[in-house]
């Protein structure tokens, strides 16, 4: 019954939109009636999605065939945006040159063409862990929404899976590309069940919902980027309500400054080691014997991106140190020159 007033509320929100433009008493009641019965649908849609994701494999095991997948890379959404940025290996590994010529930004999330906007678990609206920085001090990229663990977790918006697979403290996740330039990260996943370029409409199953790799809760990890950059998903998701704010998201410079104002950052709370005396003399060892050089062991799940932020250190610095491309890949263990 909880969600069923939701659903009203939320036809009644629409309806005092609506009444803003003009639009008749008549079609009013027919488009409040509408909303409201979409949104059961949906509900109803999502309960019977989850016996289906209890019996479907991993993303290994799933048969593709019939699926879309882009062919050319004029079908890659933003690939002129994103400078033929296309990265199925990592969330973000560079930073870009956001357009902003000194004005903010306006998207549209969703065309007159497009798919309408999907909850990506629908019947779950607790949010459990907020964006932004955390009591212990880190800063968390997105919102933890509680969920049951083999829930279905769907797309938003119509896209291009860019990534998929397991990444470090991210666990199994997926990041999609949409139309407009936006990406979103859907992290903690139990399953995966799509692939680095297949294309997806708003509501299309992506995997299903698993535990934190650190906390052991039953929760889904869900950030909205732009250009390589976290935002505020909440900018434009009314997770109680769990629809759109708006159709028209507006950026500044100041909502993907993050990294302006907290260069050590981590993504998903990732806090840096810190080495124990015994590991500080080996280091301070090491540096002398190596005319004062510092270096970094990769772990798993880092990138070149990571160890410059941990480190302080600007990205291409640290490409140029290490004589590497942002295209080249780190192992683990592999031996990064930090200073």
């Amino acid at each position: 019954m909880k969600e069923i007033e939701k659903d009203i509320r939320a036809g009644k929100r629409l309806v005092q939109k609506l009444l803003l433009t003009g639009i008749s008493s008549v079609a009013l009641v027919s488009l409040q009636a509408q909303a409201v019965d979409i949104s059961l649908q949906s509900l109803i849609a999502a309960q019977k999605d989850t016996a289906v994701v209890s019996v479907l494999q991993d993303m290994d095991d799933i048969e593709m065939g019939g699926r879309d997948f882009i062919q050319e890379t004029y079908q890659i959404p933003g690939y002129s945006l994103y400078d033929q940025y296309w990265d199925t290996e990592h969330i973000c590994s560079r930073h870009l040159a956001i357009p902003f010529g000194g004005n903010p930004l306006r998207i549209i999330l969703v065309q007159s063409n497009n798919n309408p906007f999907f909850y990506p678990c629908i019947g779950n609206n607790t949010v459990v862990a907020a964006y932004g920085m955390t009591k212990g001090g880190q800063f968390h990229t997105g919102v933890d929404l509680a969920v049951k663990e083999g829930s279905p977790v769907k797309c938003c918006f119509d896209g291009v899976v860019r990534m998929a697979r397991f990444y470090g403290d991210y666990g199994r996740v997926v990041v999609v590309r949409h139309y407009n330039g936006l990406e979103t990260v859907y992290a903690n996943l139990g399953k995966i069940m799509v692939k680095p370029g297949q294309i997806l409409q708003a509501g299309d199953i992506i995997g299903a919902s698993g535990k934190s790799s650190k906390t052991g809760a039953e929760q889904l990890h869900f950030e909205t980027r732009f250009m390589n950059e976290c935002f505020n998903p909440a900018m434009f998701i009314d997770f109680d309500y769990m629809e759109l704010i708006d159709n028209t998201l507006i950026l500044n410079e100041v909502d993907l400054a993050v990294e302006k104002e907290d260069e050590g950052k981590q993504e998903l709370g990732y806090q840096p080691e810190k080495p124990s005396n015994g590991n500080n003399e080996g280091q301070s060892q090491q540096s002398q014997a190596e005319g004062q050089a510092e270096y970094h062991i990769v772990k798993a799940g880092e990138t070149m991106y990571r160890i410059s932020v941990q480190h302080h250190i600007p990205l291409t610095k640290l490409l140029q140190m290490n004589n590497m491309k942002e295209t080249d890949v780190i192992d683990v263990g592999q031996k990064i020159r930090i200073k």
